[in-house]
């Protein structure tokens, strides 16, 4: 109660204000007049109907409507102009193409450096709806605008849109474009700069940095890169041999040659094309392509000693190394791309870039050792891997081999490629370790997949066929990898083509004189004439046949005497099957039937009589026909 009689008094004594009283308007001033006059405003685009034969959206906007929503302040608005772009382009492709695809391209590439996540990935989806939908020669002349922004994104300050950067590089990916080639001088230090920053102002050596401020940890990130670094220098080595190809019917040797053959492409178009590459300075920005080279095999060691385990000194030869699921994605990256970078050196092998300038540096020669010191290399499969096969960027980004077969062989391939010729060091143990992995390959079914038979094949080439006489000399048992190779070639599950592969290295063998002694390869060329008796036989088996009829090879003729019946028998029923597309003069079906029919010229004792039986009884044969002058011939030349 006391406080309530304090409350009062204070009330009391406030001071009081006077309140004024409420003066009304005299009578008849009181009214609201609506006398005054207004003018209309009036949207007249917006009033204006669209033309039945223009390309709407979903929510009756032109392309136009569309391109000046994309240049809007708001996010939401610049966001939804996209999504609907890129519907309209789906459904009104030609119309959009033809009339307004440079429109599109400048607007849309320019917000590849949105300061908005969501309006960067929309952007992505439009582009990648023109790359699907549009050809090469299109886009090409837009191309700059891609390039400049995409390499602006990947430097750009602001770490989310680097990362979102990749996914306008995926766009290029995913199509094969032919395009990023023409920019990969530019396009690749770019990537450098995603994961290292330089030593120093005066050089070019660069160090990793640590992806702070970002949601992904830094090997997860250099993963990202590294994978797409991997399909940029796929792009690059596809397209240098398709110039080879192309240049390769323009040029013609004019001291050897007396005269000029007629081809498809003019001479003034490759003229055209010279002066242009000139204008453009290829030459130069290549000279600025290969000193970056040189920088990255030293990241890629850094990058490995990061995920790779502490060393097992009490490791077997013969026992894996157990990887993490991150640090065997980052071996498959790193020894994939290492391999692209080896055949891109081959191809453009200089004074300033060559084999012992990129690989053979104290950098280089630690991380090839390093590689070998814990091999061979496994992953634990703790995890579900399923992934699409056509997205090869995420193949690439998760290994799904648990045993890393692809990774070891081209451990073994880059190992000996670079120490046979170039490094006077002793191979033998690395050597013995690597012949029993190999042979491991060769000799166990189903180890090897179809993914990673491929390198397989590339292994055996080298040794093999190409500088044999190198590995023997550096310490390598070449007679065990050649028998194992025909046991592989025998019993192994390969498709057609890997097979065919194979084939044609055993028969290449034939002309390594300490090689083709071996007894189980001799037995090996016994079995061949069982090819003209199977159902089908394709064009290179043929050749490769008629190759070794050349090369006096007594158990083969043997071979081939005691098969003749059954391949005569068998002649008019075997399917020919050509593994080239193009038909031509060298290469058709008569072509091989003839082929086939001169197999038999070379073989010393040959049954005439069982021919000419042939001859006798399939006298509309096609056979028959080449036989009589292959028998003509042979006559002849007794």
């Amino acid at each position: 109660m006391g406080k309530h009689k304090k409350k009062l008094k204070e009330d009391k004594a406030k001071v009081k204000l006077k309140q004024s009283k409420t003066k009304f308007l005299p009578k008849g001033l009181n009214v609201t007049k609506t006398d005054f006059k207004i003018k209309p405003i009036v949207l007249v685009q917006q009033l204006k109907e669209k033309d039945a034969s223009t390309p709407l959206s979903k929510r009756k906007l032109d392309v136009k409507d569309l391109l000046n929503r994309i240049k809007h302040y708001n996010e939401n608005v610049r966001y939804g102009a996209c999504e609907e772009l890129a519907e309209m382009m789906k459904i009104h492709s030609d119309e959009l193409i033809n009339m307004y695809l440079s429109q599109i391209i400048t607007s849309v590439s320019t917000l590849m450096q949105d300061r908005e996540r969501k309006v960067r990935k929309s952007a992505a989806k439009v582009i990648n709806t023109i790359l699907e939908i549009v050809p090469d020669f299109k886009v090409e002349a837009f191309f700059n605008h891609f390039s400049t922004n995409i390499r602006c994104a990947m430097t750009n300050i602001d770490k989310n849109i680097q990362e979102d950067s990749l996914l306008f590089l995926d766009c290029f990916i995913k199509y094969n474009s032919g395009l990023i080639f023409k920019t990969s001088e530019k396009l690749l230090p770019a990537f450098f700069t995603l994961i290292s920053k330089l030593r120093s102002d005066s050089t070019l050596m660069r160090t990793l940095t640590v992806n702070l401020g970002s949601k992904m940890t830094s090997v997860t990130w250099r993963l990202k890169v590294l994978s797409r670094l991997h399909a940029v220098l796929e792009t690059i080595i596809r397209n240098h041999n398709l110039e080879d190809i192309e240049r390769s019917d323009v040029y013609i040797d004019a001291e050897s040659c007396n005269y000029i053959p007629l081809y498809k492409e003019s001479f003034s178009t490759t003229l055209d094309n010279n002066v242009l590459d000139f204008a453009n300075n290829k030459s130069l920005e290549g000279d600025a392509l290969n000193r970056h080279i040189i920088t990255l095999v030293p990241l890629l060691y850094e990058i490995w000693m990061e995920v790779v385990p502490e060393k097992n000194i009490g490791k077997g030869v013969s026992e894996n190394t157990i990887l993490k699921d991150e640090a065997a994605a980052i071996l498959s990256c790193i020894t994939k791309t290492l391999y692209l970078l080896w055949k891109y050196v081959k191809r453009i092998e200089n004074d300033h870039i060559n084999i012992k300038t990129v690989f053979l540096s104290n950098d280089g020669k630690k991380f090839i050792h390093h590689l070998l010191t814990n091999f061979p290399y496994s992953q634990v499969s703790s995890r579900s891997k399923e992934i699409k096969a056509n997205n090869t960027l995420m193949l690439l980004e998760i290994n799904t081999d648990p045993k890393c077969v692809a990774e070891n062989l081209l451990i073994c391939y880059m190992y000996c490629v670079l120490n046979l010729n170039h490094t006077p060091i002793k191979m033998k143990i690395e050597l013995e370790a690597i012949t029993a992995y190999i042979s491991k390959c060769l000799l166990t079914r189903k180890y090897v997949d179809q993914k990673s038979v491929k390198y397989l094949i590339v292994f055996l080439k080298a040794c093999l066929v190409e500088d044999p006489k190198s590995w023997k000399r550096a310490g390598a048992d070449l007679k065990i990898i050649l028998e194992n190779t025909v046991t592989f070639y025998n019993f192994n599950t390969v498709s057609e083509k890997c097979k065919l592969e194979v084939f044609q290295i055993l028969s290449d063998v034939v002309d390594v004189p300490f090689l083709k002694s071996s007894q189980h390869y001799h037995c090996w060329f016994s079995t061949l004439p069982n090819l003209l008796c199977e159902p089908k036989i394709t064009d290179v088996l043929v050749n490769a046949l008629l190759n070794l009829s050349r090369k006096n090879i007594e158990v083969f003729y043997k071979a081939l005497q005691k098969k003749l019946s059954s391949i005569l028998e068998n002649l008019d029923a075997l399917k020919i099957v050509l593994t080239s597309n193009s038909n031509s003069l060298v290469n058709n079906e008569e072509t091989v039937k003839r082929n086939i029919v001169n197999i038999f010229f070379f073989v010393p004792h040959l049954d005439v009589k069982l021919i000419s039986n042939y001859i006798l009884t399939n006298p509309d044969s096609k056979y028959s026909y080449y036989f009589k002058i292959m028998l003509s011939l042979r006559t002849n030349n007794l």
